[in-house]
């Protein structure tokens, strides 16, 4: 047996060229039909039948390595690529059942949370309307602790329908140019109470005249979970900084604070759903652990990245790093 026909026996597909020519395309591209099958000695761009496939080969022709999905004749794949010496080697899986899956899951949470919105709703109504009218302390006390448990719920079913809405690839953005520097303030203003309260100091060093180009409503949103974090998060008689700047064809916003900082061992977990460094701290927030998940999923919407430089005990900034969209 040699190696052709070890490779037309895979479960997954396997493309390779020398330069931009297909030297093999193995049974598995033919069979559904992402490949001709007269592929032999033809370019890339002719001999694969679906654009998005040929796009991707096309960028991973300039590259070392890449991994990328695409969607062809209604099912899901992923396409690696690694070069080796002269050639390019793909390999396609189908990832149908995984994309399948997490569109069920996407679903679910999306009808549970739009389920239990409107119980929860009536449910702080009543409580808001038990605590106004009491008068016995002990009473009040009790009313109160409830009162910020449903709070706690009707922020994370909020947070579960916008984490829901972003993944889903369906939510567009709402492009409008604005003063990133009032767009701050409202967020401040917002948050001002829990300033106070924890005794941290706020310094808004986005300069009067710098615009951006992009959705304001989710960049508010964006920047309030970045802000609240740092708030909450923070040492008493600790600050939190906001600034901007263009770079080229890039902006880039930083959220930096003094506050307990994170683990180096946490920081690549930090934007996962539900991820939290330190639990028992987290409950006491308050927090519902999607905030940072929010904040990627929006700045993936406008195509941009997002860092995070951190020391336990010194603080944190984060880097948002947005492309100058046309208008």
């Amino acid at each position: 047996m040699n190696w052709e026909e070890v490779l037309n026996a895979l479960g997954e597909g396997v493309l390779v060229l020398k330069g931009s020519e297909v030297v093999f395309a193995n049974h598995f591209l033919v069979e559904n039909q992402l490949v001709r099958e007269d592929w032999k000695g033809k370019q890339y761009y002719e001999a694969i039948k679906s654009l998005p496939f040929i796009s991707i080969v096309g960028r991973a022709l300039g590259k070392d390595s890449l991994s990328e999905e695409f969607q062809y004749l209604e099912r899901f794949y992923r396409v690696v690529s690694k070069r080796i010496s002269e050639m390019l080697v793909c390999e396609v899986s189908d990832v149908s059942s995984v994309k399948k899956y997490e569109r069920s899951k996407r679903k679910f949470v999306d009808n549970a949370s739009h389920e239990l919105k409107t119980p929860i709703s009536v449910l702080r109504g009543i409580v808001e309307t038990l605590l106004e009218e009491e008068e016995d302390q002990r009473k009040r006390h009790f009313l109160e602790k409830a009162l910020r448990r449903i709070e706690q719920m009707q922020s994370l079913v909020e947070d579960l329908l916008t984490l829901t809405k972003l993944e889903s690839g369906r939510e567009r953005l709402n492009l409008s140019e604005f003063k990133l520097r009032e767009l701050v303030e409202e967020v401040y203003d917002s948050l001002e109470q829990e300033f106070v309260k924890r005794e941290v100091s706020f310094e808004n060093l986005v300069s009067e005249d710098f615009k951006m180009f992009a959705d304001r409503q989710k960049l508010l949103l964006l920047l309030r979970n970045l802000i609240d974090n740092a708030v909450k998060y923070n040492k008493k008689g600790g600050k939190v900084w906001v600034r901007a700047k263009k770079e080229g064809n890039k902006q880039v916003l930083e959220v930096e604070d003094t506050g307990i900082g994170i683990p180096p061992e946490h920081v690549p977990y930090i934007f996962e759903r539900f991820y939290r460094v330190d639990k028992g701290r987290s409950r006491e927030m308050g927090g519902t652990g999607l905030g940072l998940s929010i904040v990627k999923h929006i700045v993936f919407l406008h195509g941009g990245e997002i860092m995070v430089h951190s020391k336990p005990g010194e603080g944190s900034r984060f880097f948002i790093i947005i492309p100058i969209l046309l208008k």
